[in-house]
């Protein structure tokens, strides 16, 4: 078997939303990011350290990125770049308010401003976080991948003593599990916004994943007002991922799309899905079909969905005091 993360995840995804309904004719291919929008998130040396890194391999060879646990080839850095470019069109070229999808790889949440982990070379939707954070206000960071966004939140951490705007990130993530952060006590509110960090048991269902995103997405949402949500979307959540993977039924997928339009739509909010993980093909022609199903032209929000708690006893518990926060 070859690697996970491989071109067949985008064309299974495509075959999904096309399935759906979507009219991928509509899609366009990116511009690359340039060197300054990378450098909003990364360290000028990481960012030099992956080109050269990548420019001295032959053209057959890869090999792992001195920082981490990353494959990279000779055309990975320009690839890298072309991801991050198409992370920022979908938050900039927005003028209608419809919800729009990039699909492309490299991942990028595990990428830290100073080093790149878990498949991710530079960090697509910090990158985009932090352009939405400078041309329109507010963002709101929402990751639902199984893996907790750890490079995400390293630059929001960073990033928030420096804000103008109100800057939040809100993750669901199974725990333990690589990368082996997220867990709830890393939460912390500022004046100029937030990281909220829900640590989901690997036991953990359909029923209780959707109740804690019903729950807490509307309130931490209301905390900022976000002028744009970005949400970080992997979709190894899904039961039958091979290398991730909780008891989560695919309808999951169709749900948590209504409650992002339902959010984004009270706001007035650009909103942008950016792909993350997801390394069951067929997981991801379900969730290729959701999107376009719930983000079809003309279609119209569904209704807030109401807040329901969830079973696990600790989920609850960490929910019931993070809306203490937030409310």
């Amino acid at each position: 078997m070859g690697h996970p993360e491989r071109a067949e995840r985008l064309s299974a995804l495509a075959a999904g939303l096309e399935a759906g309904g979507a009219d991928l004719h509509a899609f366009v291919k990116p511009q690359p990011a340039s060197e300054k929008e990378i450098a909003a998130v990364h360290e000028p040396a990481y960012i030099e350290l992956v080109q050269r890194f990548c420019s001295r391999l032959s053209a057959d060879e890869v090999a792992q990125l001195p920082t981490g646990d990353t494959i990279v080839s000779r055309r990975s850095y320009d690839v890298a770049m072309l991801a991050a470019g198409g992370a920022l069109a979908v938050v900039r070229a927005q003028p209608t308010r419809e919800p729009a999808f990039a699909l492309i790889r490299p991942p990028g949440h595990h990428a830290e401003p100073a080093r790149g982990t878990g498949f991710c070379v530079f960090n697509n939707v910090a990158i985009a976080a932090a352009f939405a954070l400078q041309h329109l206000g507010n963002v709101l960071i929402a990751d639902f991948d199984y893996h907790h966004g750890n490079g995400t939140q390293a630059w929001v951490e960073r990033a928030l003593p420096g804000v103008t705007s109100q800057l939040g990130f809100f993750s669901t993530h199974a725990y333990p599990a690589y990368p082996g952060t997220g867990a709830f006590r890393e939460s912390q509110t500022t004046s100029k916004g937030f990281v909220l960090d829900i640590p989901l048991p690997h036991s953990t269902d359909t029923a209780d994943f959707l109740a804690v995103w019903s729950s807490l997405l509307p309130v931490v949402a209301n905390r900022i007002k976000p002028q744009a949500i970005v949400v970080s979307a992997g979709f190894d959540f899904m039961a039958g991922d091979p290398i991730a993977g909780l008891p989560i039924a695919p309808r999951a997928v169709g749900l948590l799309c209504d409650l992002f339009r339902a959010v984004a739509s009270e706001h007035d909010a650009r909103l942008a899905f950016v792909l993350e993980g997801g390394y069951a093909l067929e997981n991801l022609r379900i969730a290729g079909a959701a999107l376009a199903s719930s983000f079809s032209n003309g279609a119209e929000p569904a209704g807030m969905p109401a807040a329901e708690s969830p079973k696990d006893a600790g989920l609850k518990r960490m929910t019931d005091q993070a809306r203490e926060w937030f409310t």
